[in-house]
């Protein structure tokens, strides 16, 4: 009934990528944080599929961005998150 909800947009691409289909799931969060940049789970997610497909620098900046937009919110648990896998992904491939 709502093709446009975030959580729903976000919640299909999690399940995409629980069924193997990872590079269409990375392409639902690209398509989700560019629409609705506010929606934060998104980034993460986004993030974490990014390094699996080996495009750590991707990731990195889509950290970058998702801690930006939780200023923006006053979400201090995700970006605490977001920075926390940003420097594990730093630490991994540097």
């Amino acid at each position: 009934d709502e093709p446009g909800d975030p959580f729903l947009r976000y919640a299909i691409a999690l399940e995409l990528n629980r069924g193997g289909a990872r590079e269409q799931a990375c392409k639902d969060l690209e398509a989700l944080v560019r629409e609705a940049p506010d929606h934060v789970p998104s980034y993460y997610q986004l993030a974490s599929i990014l390094v699996d497909l080996g495009r750590t620098s991707d990731a990195i900046e889509v950290c970058d961005a998702g801690s930006l937009q939780c200023i923006v919110s006053g979400d201090r648990k995700t970006r605490g998150e977001l920075l926390a896998l940003k420097e594990t992904i730093e630490e991994v491939d540097p």
